[in-house]
């Protein structure tokens, strides 16, 4: 799978001055295909503290056009007339350009130096010079909307070590940077959803100026700080390391440029940030995908239909079984005949707790005792189910047909009543009986006659 021409790239804070803005994609001048307002980051020390500080200036990033041949640079005189610093990016580089046409209003551009530590990085195609001290810089090109996160190293090229500080750049100084990108990353999009039980692709590419061999890693993140090591690609060996069962590369794809994993049969277990580490001499770059497991919950109610006595009662049950992940809204609805009317939330509603099976996936159900009234007669109870793998909620119906108690229903009731209350009498009246009944001696005969006896004799 080659990396994707379509993708685009770039924005960052507010950039006052900058030329152009053609249907809302970055423009510049002649002798530039693009422009892009980014924010240069760097951190700040503060004295007597432990703490640092980011410090942001607004600069912007040229991206060279087809018109500057063999990679010359552009002229002054072509540049923006303001005083805000520029990156310009020679043609040469590492393709940038399909990352940036975008409409500006969906990027974010940041821009950072890469500290060397004051030594060389060697890199194919540039030779090492011992008086040289080269500036060396991250940029980053997000799309605000997750469609892909771009990472690029930029270098400026110096011939001798005149700046103590190469890489710093001073606000309110136009400050033309002409800058090269050997290495760039690319990973799309940002957050990928997927089911239970499917394929798949969690996309990572990757270009450079020169040829060069690249070394691959695959990790994934998960909560608690637990990293695993799934894939592992060796650009001397031109060999995968597979660490995980169901995790899979491309070989004959890598060379190419395309570092995307195959995920197999997902599982719940597989949700977590996976970051794609792309190293090409001393450079590397990473980048991050969050995958989200998200599975359908399946809803039933017990009944369909209901048809009642005025007065007579019944337990409506909605079951909601295996979704994932647990976070769901559950509601019953008590819809009038007129459907232009406002439905009314059941309360007293009960919860059963969640339930967790095997594959890791839950269930649960939510459900009230209905006494039927002649008002719920052709109204509609409704389970309505919001997950966040829904598009729109689900909602299953029980339609209630409620009729009058008839004269013979009631005198059943009745009777039914008199029944239970002779019963409880008869029941009372033979348990005063068995309480207030004399004492008998041996013979028969009461304690109190007996006592008379004795007297007379």
């Amino acid at each position: 799978m080659s990396r994707r021409g379509g993708s685009a790239a770039a924005c960052c804070l507010l950039c006052i001055g900058l030329v152009g803005n053609l249907n809302g994609i970055a423009t510049a001048g002649p002798g530039f295909s693009r422009q892009l307002p980014c924010a240069f980051e760097t951190s700040k020390f503060i004295p007597l503290s432990k703490e640092t500080e980011i410090v942001r200036l607004n600069v912007r990033l040229l991206l060279s056009g087809t018109g500057s041949k063999g990679g010359q640079r552009p002229q002054p005189e072509n540049l923006p007339p303001d005083k805000i610093p520029s990156f310009i990016v020679q043609e040469s580089s590492a393709d940038i350009l399909p990352y940036a046409n975008e409409d500006i209003e969906m990027l974010d551009c940041r821009i950072s130096p890469y500290y060397t530590a004051d030594a060389q990085i060697v890199w194919p195609g540039r030779d090492i010079r011992a008086n040289s001290s080269d500036a060396w810089f991250t940029c980053t090109i997000t799309h605000t909307a997750g469609k892909y996160t771009t990472t690029a190293f930029l270098v400026q090229e110096r011939k001798e070590k005149e700046d103590p500080n190469p890489g710093q750049l001073l606000p309110g100084v136009g400050e033309q940077l002409h800058v090269s990108a050997p290495l760039l990353v690319h990973s799309s999009p940002a957050l990928r959803r997927s089911g239970l039980a499917r394929d798949v692709w969690l996309h990572c590419a990757f270009s450079t100026a020169h040829r060069a061999e690249a070394t691959v890693q695959w990790v994934l993140q998960q909560k608690g700080g637990h990293r695993k090591r799934l894939m592992a690609y060796s650009g001397s060996s031109k060999q995968v390391e597979g660490l995980a069962g169901r995790a899979e590369m491309v070989l004959e794809e890598i060379p190419k440029g395309n570092a995307s994993l195959l995920l197999r049969n997902t599982e719940v277990r597989d949700e977590g940030t996976y970051l794609c580490s792309v190293s090409v001499a001393s450079l590397t770059a990473e980048q991050t995908i969050q995958l989200q497991i998200e599975e359908k919950p399946t809803v039933t109610v017990n009944v369909n239909s209901l048809s009642l006595v005025e007065g007579e009662q019944h337990k409506l049950v909605c079951d909601i079984r295996h979704y994932y992940p647990h976070d769901i809204q559950v509601q019953w609805l008590r819809e009038p005949k007129d459907s232009w009317k406002v439905p009314d939330v059941v309360k007293n509603v009960l919860s059963s707790s969640h339930r967790q099976s095997s594959n890791g996936t839950y269930s649960s159900s939510r459900y009230f005792l209905l006494t039927a009234s002649l008002r719920d007669n052709g109204h509609r109870y409704t389970c309505r189910v919001d997950h966040p793998s829904l598009q729109s909620p689900i909602r299953r119906s029980v339609t209630v047909e409620v009729r009058e108690a008839t004269s013979s229903a009631w005198l059943l009731l009745l009777l039914l009543g008199l029944a239970v209350s002779l019963l409880g009498a008869l029941w009372y009246r033979r348990r005063g009986k068995m309480t207030s009944r004399p004492n008998l001696t041996r013979d028969g005969t009461s304690g109190a006659r007996q006592v008379e006896h004795i007297k007379l004799s």
